[in-house]
């Protein structure tokens, strides 16, 4: 199929900032960058609030409510060097989600690679949940409904911290929400291998940020980096994943998904036509706005059935 008219122009949006290739020079240049507010229209009735978990800024996002809600922690994207939680450009997109999920939404100001690498920001992540439920009192959060979610390297995020609570014990999680996720950063899939003219970036590229955020060549391999090579994935939360039809991460989330399965997790992958790999944020997009509505139904979902007591049954809605 042919793309359609803003995806093309998004991709050569990413075409022409990875002109020349990445570099620790263009860092500052690349950060200054912000995304399109993502809101909608207008949303109302959500307090938006910072607070530090420990050390990690936290932005809050909570409907108008006297009662204790669902929390879903947020970690967003950016290949692990850019991004921000409290920028302001998620504002309307989480603002949203709290409102439409019925939940508090938290999002994560974790540490940026290169200058904090492997594995500060995810542990960061993981602070700021397991301190959210530690004190989940004082924020008013339902203990038995927490969820993670993040898109591309967020994604990534979500599923290493998913592991994170069953490794250590911590949190129960009701849900993983990944959207455009990285789960393997060797890049061995075959989509990474044959690149296509849809394809956001190539193999080289990728792996030249990846190795901004990694250590060592031998950590892409690591289950905290890569969860598609935990060794075993007993125990771990329900996932869903939400992978464009276009994006060359596809691949691995799907068999991501396939491995959960296989260790008796529930696991949806679910496949948006027409996308390309962060083509879910363009904000007047109606597919982009489907996408956004879809991942938002499917928390809202696992929320009202967490509050109720429910058996969570997992389905590609």
């Amino acid at each position: 199929m042919e793309l359609e008219a803003p995806v093309r122009d998004l991709l050569e949006q990413y075409r022409s900032m990875a002109a020349g290739g990445l570099s620790l020079d263009d860092l500052p240049r690349l950060r200054t960058w912000r995304a399109a507010d993502l809101s909608d229209g207008p949303v109302d009735d959500v307090e938006i609030s910072d607070v530090m978990i420990e050390d990690v800024p936290v932005r809050l996002y909570r409907p108008v409510s006297d009662a204790h809600l669902p929390l879903h922690v947020y970690f967003h994207g950016g290949g692990f060097v850019l991004g921000s939680a409290l920028a302001g450009d998620l504002d309307g997109l989480l603002s949203r989600r709290a409102l439409h999920a019925a939940c508090l939404v938290a999002s994560v100001e974790y540490r940026l690679a290169p200058e904090h690498r492997f594995p500060a920001g995810v542990n960061d992540c993981y602070t700021a949940l397991a301190g959210l439920v530690a004190d989940a009192e004082r924020h008013g959060i339902v203990r038995d409904a927490v969820t993670v979610g993040g898109a591309s390297s967020g994604g990534n995020f979500a599923a290493v911290v998913a592991l994170l609570a069953r490794d250590l014990n911590g949190p129960t999680l009701t849900l993983q929400l990944l959207e455009a996720a990285g789960t393997d950063l060797t890049k061995t899939s075959a989509a990474w291998r044959h690149h296509r003219p849809e394809h956001d970036t190539t193999r080289e590229a990728d792996l030249a940020m990846v190795d901004l955020y990694l250590c060592s060549l031998t950590e892409r391999a690591h289950p905290y980096a890569s969860p598609l090579f935990a060794p075993n994935l007993d125990g771990v939360a329900p996932a869903y994943l939400v992978n464009g039809e276009f994006d060359p991460r596809r691949d691995e989330c799907e068999a991501y998904a396939a491995r959960l399965c296989d260790a008796g997790v529930q696991a949806v992958s679910k496949t948006m036509p027409g996308h390309v790999h962060g083509s879910f944020g363009l904000p007047n997009w109606q597919p982009a706005r489907d996408w956004r509505a879809h991942a938002n139904a499917v928390l809202a979902t696992v929320n009202a059935t967490a509050l109720a007591g429910g058996i969570l049954q997992l389905t590609a809605v």
